[in-house]
């Protein structure tokens, strides 16, 4: 009963969600949820008492989401943050704080009661000083509340900051630029997390002094967590190859961690000699003993890899989980779940929205139900007896292989609808990636940091070790990521045809209580639907009418053209930051949702960054026929990239002058009106 309750709360949070835009819609829903449960309950599928229990949950996470998270009141206009407000601002650092070459990334908690932006992200570039968790700083910046596109459908991350309760940003640059007005709080929590971020900076410098990149990258992203030193093309192989997932410290690092720890310690005290063994039985068993040692070990895990959102609900989720065992309950995993779903949401119901929530309870449920549905097979307890090597092991791969898959297509919807990718290698990659990582890499890493932390060491032990193994994690990723076919690129599929995937899943894993008949009728359902998202849309032109769509690429210009006969023309592609990149993540969504995958002309109308350095993405990953730039010359990297892509996929490169016609179809024409000749 208790998975029902924590399904259909859910149900009721997201009601609650939604109820201030669609009010009708989902009344309406409501009442046909009571409708529904009225007729099961007449049918004999379900008794009174719990369709009232079922039904008073949903409106309880109606009522919840409504208490928990109340709409912001209107801001003071004393001083607006609409635009950018100069601000002198003391506080204190209340997050790990997040490095990479050249920046630290700092959450700021203001001292001042009136201040219009109490948490502030602050970036400092060039910094002087390395700052930690729970230090007091003083700095001076613009500050600006949290900006996003505007684009229908696209990332909004505006919103995705504010969730986090940031209500300011601002960047400075100097080493001057921030002042430490003490170093840490003398009691209290403060003190721990300095001292936790300060093993994490020594971590980290050792890192850099041992390891080379990539490695160094990788491991530090593995172990603490810090991503800012992975270069961008490693974490394109990771996309590609479907095992991005390894880079967020989540369910499969701590949940591997938990298992590798529980088991080297249940083994130590199986070898005891039987007399202590015996003696330390009548106490506690050494399945408990193991879970005594194991919790803390994936608890500090936890605290060095900077103790993220996703990262201590996957704590959460691992400590139920032991209880669970601890109880003697586990073969009641998805109870155990439904606890962690349950003290998440109520902690938080906005969290119901974050995509590595949304995946990791994906992939937590999918490996539940296959455990529970191999357990319950006839030939589960048959199997045990089969001596056979080759048997056995053909037998485990092929769970292997029935477990990545269902995660696989249990994720498919939301990988494709956030990332437009469709991560199809996963399935293999991951049977290998996974066990590595989680039993080798992981563990090993953790030891070589502990260690350092515990010898005060400057440089990682077993550096050779390290930089062999990471590396060829490294290598695997890169012959993989250029495997044909291997960059899956697709629109993002509709909201309500997800929830009807989602649906059909779920009837189709029910064996017992739903008819062979629609199960097999939902199964066909939910791949004619994977199906239709894989296939590519066809061509919108219609032969009469062009088209033209301005993009929202903050600073900067981005346009689409396209023309009744078909062809596309991309002019400009917005800017290319550091963790941001207008052409991937806003320019290339776009087009693949209008079923384009390739441009006859791109344009860049003058080489400065936030005009083209979106156009270097689109250039490497999509087909272009023909590329028309001004001419100019300048000495800066993202122009020797923008170069180097037009190069390595040959694509024509023209210079536009006035006078020309870039192209004509039918009665419209496309004519350069500036630079002249001479210019």
């Amino acid at each position: 009963m208790l998975p029902s309750l924590a399904a259909v709360f859910v149900l009721g949070l997201l009601c609650g969600a939604q109820l201030s835009f669609f009010p009708l819609s989902v009344i309406v829903l409501l009442a046909g949820v009571a409708v529904g449960f009225s007729l099961l309950e007449r049918a004999g599928h379900i008794d009174f008492r719990s369709a009232l229990l079922l039904y008073s949950t949903i409106l309880l996470g109606v009522v919840y989401w409504s208490l928990a998270t109340p709409t912001s009141e209107p801001r003071s206009t004393s001083q607006p943050l609409h635009e950018t407000v100069q601000a002198s601002v003391n506080g204190r650092v209340i997050a790990p704080v997040q490095h990479s070459v050249g920046r630290q990334t700092i959450l700021v908690l203001t001292d001042e009661s009136d201040s219009q932006a109490k948490r502030i992200r602050l970036v400092w570039r060039d910094p002087g000083i390395t700052l930690h968790h729970g230090d007091r700083i003083a700095f001076q910046g613009k500050l600006h509340r949290p900006r996003g596109s505007l684009n229908p459908g696209g990332f909004n991350y505006a919103a995705y900051v504010e969730r986090q309760g940031i209500d300011g940003m601002t960047t400075v640059t100097g080493a001057q630029a921030v002042r430490l007005l003490d170093a840490e709080a003398s009691i209290g929590l403060w003190s721990l997390w300095n001292r936790i971020d300060h093993w994490r900076a020594a971590i980290r410098a050792a890192a850099i002094s041992t390891l080379s990149q990539p490695t160094r990258g990788l491991f530090l992203g593995m172990i603490i967590g810090e991503r800012g030193y992975l270069e961008q093309e490693l974490q394109d192989w990771f996309m590609v190859t479907g095992t991005v997932h390894l880079l967020s410290i989540s369910g499969s690092h701590l949940g591997l961690v938990a298992i590798v720890a529980f088991w080297l310690v249940r083994r130590l005290v199986l070898g005891l000699p039987a007399v202590l063994l015996l003696s330390l039985s009548r106490t506690v068993t050494p399945s408990k003993i193991a879970i005594l040692f194991a919790w803390p070990t994936v608890a500090l895990y936890a605290l060095l890899a900077g103790a993220e959102l996703a990262t201590m609900r996957s704590l959460v989720m691992i400590t139920l989980a032991m209880i669970a065992m601890w109880l003697g309950y586990e073969r009641h995993l998805g109870h155990a779940m439904a606890v962690a779903l349950l003290a998440i949401l109520l902690h938080d119901p906005r969290a119901l929205f974050d995509i590595s929530f949304q995946l990791s309870f994906l992939s937590v449920l999918a490996m539940v139900r296959m455990i529970s549905l191999a357990t319950s097979s006839p030939n589960a307890d048959e199997a045990g007896s089969d001596s056979q090597l080759r048997d056995r092991l053909m037998r485990h791969t092929l769970k292997a292989l029935s477990m990545s898959g269902a995660v696989t297509v249990a994720t498919v919807p939301l990988v494709v609808f956030y990332f437009n990718q469709v991560p199809w290698m996963g399935i293999m990659t991951n049977l290998i990636a996974v066990p590595f990582t989680g039993i080798i890499l992981v563990p090993l890493g953790l030891f070589v940091a502990l260690w350092m932390i515990m010898t005060g060491a400057e440089s990682l032990i077993l550096g050779p070790v390290m930089e062999h193994l990471f590396g060829l994690m490294v290598l695997g990723l890169q012959w993989c990521a250029r495997f044909p076919g291997g960059e899956w690129h697709v629109a993002a599929p509709s909201i309500p045809a997800i929830v009807l995937f989602y649906v059909g899943l779920l009837v189709t894993s029910l064996q017992q209580t739903i008819p062979w008949r629609v199960r097999v009728a939902s199964a066909g359902l939910t791949m004619m639907l994977i199906g239709w998202w894989l296939s590519p849309p066809g061509s919108q032109a219609d032969g009469d009418r062009w088209r033209v769509t301005f993009l929202d690429v903050g600073q900067g210009d981005s346009a689409v053209v396209e023309l009744p006969d078909g062809q596309i023309v991309l002019i400009d592609g917005g800017g290319r930051y550091e963790r941001f990149d207008m052409g991937k993540n806003v320019v290339a969504p776009f087009l693949w949702s209008r079923g384009i995958h390739h441009i006859d002309h791109v344009i860049g109308t003058h080489e400065q960054l936030d005009h083209v350095g979106g156009l270097i993405w689109v250039l490497r990953h999509l087909s272009v026929g023909q590329y028309w730039g001004g001419g100019g010359e300048r000495s800066e990297q993202f122009v020797e990239d923008l170069q180097a892509a037009l190069r390595d996929h040959q694509i024509d490169q023209h210079i536009a002058v006035r006078g020309q016609d870039l192209l004509r179809s039918g009665q419209c024409r496309l004519s350069i009106l500036n630079p002249p000749e001479t210019s």
